[in-house]
């Protein structure tokens, strides 16, 4: 990509002009290469990097400190893993723990040992995690936490997806700016199949059942004298 001024930068990243001086003067956006004394070229990094700013601030509603916290990691040549573990826990923020969800944390930990997933047993996603069992708990609803292992089977394979997904970015920030995207974008997606899913799997069942008390009505009755 050629390089661009300020004016094309502000087009093609979907921000404006004070917007983009405003990361410039925080920090987040790298300068660009000089050309005048109140000019300066911009190329497909600035753009890249604004795509991501952008997606934090305007999809994720990070505020200015977690975008920093971001911007930060990748700008530091940060492998991956440690890139992708601060964006997602900026993305899911602080967690409250609760001392008495120590059944919830066992259950998550014998689930997570089964799958053999190496996770961040400190992470706000680990938190979060137990959180939402101790709430099922909390409900007596074991009909789902009896069925926590099926619930991260699937969950193994959405996660195996978003990875592979965003492994092949050409950089890190495309990468990380599909992690935002995708953790955000395709969550309300995520839920929609589910429940389109529930509506196959209910009909499935009471077609099922139909079909047997059909079955069972036909059946000649048997003489108990």
């Amino acid at each position: 990509m050629t390089e661009m001024r300020m004016a094309e930068l502000a087009r093609r990243s979907g921000l404006t002009v004070p917007t983009i001086k405003y990361y410039l003067r925080e920090g987040l956006l790298q300068p660009g290469r000089r050309t005048s004394v109140n000019q300066a070229a911009y190329d497909a990094s600035h753009l890249e990097r604004l795509r991501l700013i952008r997606a934090l601030a305007k999809v994720a509603g990070l505020p200015l400190g977690k975008i920093r916290e971001v911007v930060q990691a990748v700008s530091s040549e940060s492998s991956m893993l440690d890139a992708m573990a601060v964006t997602q826990d900026a993305l899911v923020g602080e967690v409250e723990t609760d001392p008495a969800d120590t059944a919830a944390s066992k259950l998550l930990t014998q689930v997570i040992e089964a799958r053999g997933w190496q996770c961040q047993p400190g992470s706000p996603a680990h938190a979060a995690a137990i959180r939402a069992v101790a709430e099922l708990q909390a409900e007596e609803l074991t009909m789902l936490t009896d069925r926590l292992d099926d619930y991260a089977r699937t969950a193994d394979d959405i996660g195996r997806i978003d990875v592979q997904a965003v492994g092949g970015a050409e950089n890190l920030d495309t990468m990380i700016r599909g992690v935002v995207l995708g953790s955000i974008l395709r969550r309300p997606l995520l839920d929609a199949l589910v429940l389109l899913a529930q509506q196959h799997h209910a009909r499935t069942l009471t077609d099922a059942t139909a079909a047997s008390e059909k079955t069972t009505a036909g059946l000649p009755t048997r003489c108990a004298c």
